[in-house]
């Protein structure tokens, strides 16, 4: 990240450099998002005693957030792909910190559960956006690490509102623990509508070019007249259809994306099933209370997250062209690391020895994250990036973060164990681990396509600049 300066006047020799500043505030945005969701994590506990709900209901609870949230996620990006996306994420934040005030105001189970469900349609929205904004802001070489600072929020923020819910839920009430969570975002919105809207594909252009010579370029295809202008609502939301089903489709077609799709899948099924449960596993389990059991799940989630994101971040920038499909493999590897270790740690007595494996576990875990979006970005093109942001919010909803829940609740409920539904679900993840490692055969291949793409549009763009700039000079 030693490229990253806020200076933008640098010399023409020197070319541009990249500011640290919309790194910054999506870290933020990520961050203030996953407090908000995982903060329902560390009050289920309470809930489980004041409304004597079961482990289905409990975990249902978790996953409704998501299953809305993956309805909203595709439409998301197509708004993503054609709209200013720092307005798109403000307008969302702003909207955010009202939404969460609805499950402090539930007066049961179902009140709740409809409240943590109109949620889902905020993080469907910013997540995307904020791919798509980061992909445009920095280059290839440098987006593993980028995103290890976006998504350590995930782990960071999960931990802080899991432990936040755990200990507010039983010091002043369940009620407060919703409520203190919901100031944050409007402060965020407020840094996101004063950042710079990056070009689309800017990060692609020749890294000699300055900030005043990207600005005068003539505008990219996707930024110019849309078509929709005079359409009414039936008209354009018939057009928005149109586009969204072609780019699915491009999206579809690109080999790497389908294994990648798969991948992020296990990855999140094994993160967010082990850790939505991992509390109420150490009260049950560790002979822990309500709050010794969420702060120390959320300092493993929190603790491991920054030192795994960051570290493989790091890790993938520097090494990945050690191995073919680099990213790839160290994706592979370090997730099916976390799942051998947190497996085993069930089946460890000493709670010392149980919580340090699942430590471990966290680290890895969250090791794999930043590459993984890293090479989604790499083999998506950029008007599209949204939507591929989209497609794998999507896959990681449904199969990893909505589904696993709720399935390991009523695993848990079936078998009577929660340790035995953790080891029911362990084989389809190791199942699609090993499929996304086949992508590392045509990362490679992928991404140089989208490379040569992107190199044919900036070549047309210069010509059309210099016949510009001649024909300013004629008159």
């Amino acid at each position: 990240m030693g490229d990253m300066t806020s200076d933008r006047r640098t010399s023409r020799v020197e070319g541009r450099r990249f500011p640290l500043t919309p790194l910054v505030v999506m870290a933020m945005v990520s961050l203030v998002d996953q407090i908000d969701v995982s903060v329902a994590r560390g009050v289920l506990p309470i809930l489980e005693k004041e409304w004597g709900l079961s482990d289905t209901e409990l975990g249902l609870l978790s996953s409704i957030f998501v299953f809305v949230s993956a309805f909203a996620a595709i439409p998301a990006g197509y708004v993503a792909d054609h709209y200013r996306r720092n307005r798109v994420i403000g307008w969302t934040l702003l909207s955010w910190s009202g939404l969460i005030l609805l499950s402090a105001t539930a007066i049961n189970y179902a009140n709740l559960l409809v409240a943590r469900a109109a949620m889902g349609i905020g993080q469907a929205v910013d997540d995307p956006a904020s791919t798509s904004y980061l992909g445009d802001s920095y280059p290839s070489r440098m987006r593993a690490r980028v995103f290890s600072f976006q998504q350590v929020s995930f782990f960071l923020g999960g931990g802080i509102g899991l432990a936040l819910g755990g200990w507010v839920g039983e010091t002043v009430g369940w009620r407060w623990a919703f409520a203190v969570v919901g100031i944050p975002g409007a402060l965020v919105a407020i840094a996101v509508f004063r950042l710079r809207e990056p070009r689309r594909g800017e990060a692609e252009l020749p890294a000699s070019m300055t900030w005043a010579e990207i600005d005068a370029l003539p505008p990219r295809p996707v930024e110019r007249a849309s078509g929709a202008e005079g359409l009414n609502v039936r008209q354009f939301a018939h057009l928005a259809i149109t586009e969204l089903v072609t780019q699915l489709k491009m999206i579809a077609g690109i080999r790497t994306m389908r294994y990648v799709l798969v991948g992020v899948a296990a990855l999140l099924f094994t993160v967010s099933g082990v850790g939505t449960w991992l509390a109420i596993y150490h009260e049950r389990y560790s002979g822990m209370t309500v709050t010794e059991a969420t702060a120390v799940t959320g300092g493993l989630l929190g603790v491991g997250g920054l030192i795994g994101t960051l570290g493989g971040g790091l890790f993938s920038d520097r090494y990945h062209h050690l191995w073919k499909g680099g990213r790839i493999v160290i994706v592979v590897w370090s997730a099916v690391t976390c799942a051998i270790l947190v497996m085993v740690s069930f089946a460890v007595e000493p709670v010392a020895i149980r919580v340090a494996l699942q430590f471990l576990g966290v680290t890895a875990a969250a090791g794999a994250a930043p590459g993984l979006r890293a090479a989604m970005l790499d083999v998506v093109p950029p008007d599209s990036r949204g939507v591929g942001a989209s497609a794998m919010a999507l896959t990681t909803s449904i199969f990893g973060m909505a589904l696993a829940p709720v399935l390991v609740g009523a695993l848990s409920s079936l078998t009577g164990s929660l340790v035995t539904a953790f080891y029911l679900t362990f084989p389809p993840v190791i199942f699609g681990l090993l499929l996304l490692l086949r992508a590392r055969h045509t990362l490679e291949e992928d991404a140089r396509a989208i490379v040569i793409a992107i190199y044919e549009e900036n070549q047309l763009l210069e010509r059309e600049r210099a016949a510009m700039q001649a024909a300013e000079a004629e008159v």
